[in-house]
């Protein structure tokens, strides 16, 4: 299961409109980076989670993440080590909880080795949920509909298409190399490295021909974004619509309004 893959289902998030979704769904990764608290962090990756399960694509979004966790994992030990090295961290008290050789871990170290994945890891499944729900087409049709130009929602549109394509196509290579015999699992890191030449090269020369391939499609059907665009389904706004947008931006101001009054960090 590809990260973000489209997955058909009759649930009440693949029924409501595209810009509730997205609304909701940014408002959510927006609060997420404002919002430094690690109960609110932990309460967003829950409802993600449960919005999910609720969209009955629940196994297949926790199956699609589980790619991500030594991402995660990494950059929890990144942030552990060397969270004194950022700008952007205030440098307060802390308790020393151990020193291995030239590093010190501490009690606010230990804080950010678990705040910052939580993040990446909300701002990862916010969209994979988002795109598990939702259609490209539908995708495109929100934006526009949100007063995107239409020509930068069909680039963003068909920049997603992309990215599942050509996932769909360095499987296939990499499926058919290893069936000629190629080993991706023996050797050290170097070996595994030189090892997948033969699977990058041929990806390289197939992205190539496929957006050829979409440059040829698009000059066929004479592509002008200049043309006004008329849709033939479109969705409209309903209760759960209008409820889902603004139980998003009315949850953002009052999160970002507790901020600036110091009651949360």
């Amino acid at each position: 299961m590809r990260l973000g893959q489209y997955v058909e289902r009759n649930s009440w998030l693949h029924r409501v409109d595209g810009r509730s979704k997205l609304i909701f769904m940014f408002s959510i990764m927006l609060a997420s980076i404002f919002v430094d608290n690690l109960f609110f962090l932990v309460f967003c990756v829950l409802l993600v989670i449960g919005l999910s399960f609720t969209a009955k694509v629940g196994k297949e979004f926790l199956y699609s993440l589980k790619g991500i966790f030594f991402l995660l994992l990494f950059a929890g030990v990144i942030w552990l080590l060397f969270y004194r090295t950022s700008l952007f961290i205030n440098k307060t008290e802390a308790i020393v909880i151990a020193k291995v050789g030239p590093f010190t871990i501490d009690s606010l170290g230990l804080t950010y080795a678990v705040k910052m994945p939580l993040r990446i890891l909300i701002a990862i499944s916010v969209p994979t949920l988002y795109f598990m729900t939702t259609t490209i087409r539908e995708f495109i049709i929100s934006l526009v509909k949100l007063r995107v130009p239409y020509v930068m929602a069909f680039t963003f549109g068909l920049a997603a298409q992309l990215v599942f394509s050509l996932g769909d196509e360095f499987e296939k290579i990499k499926e058919a190399q290893i069936a000629r015999g190629l080993s991706l699992n023996s050797g050290g890191l170097i070996s595994r490295i030189r090892k997948h030449i033969p699977i990058i090269v041929p990806f390289i020369v197939k992205s190539l021909d496929l957006v050829d391939q979409i440059n040829i499609a698009l000059n066929l059907k004479h592509f002008n974004p200049e043309k006004k665009t008329v849709f033939y389904q479109e969705k409209s706004f309903s209760r759960i619509d209008w409820i889902l947008t603004f139980l998003g931006i009315l949850s953002l101001i009052f999160l970002l309004s507790l901020k600036c009054g110091g009651v949360i960090q």
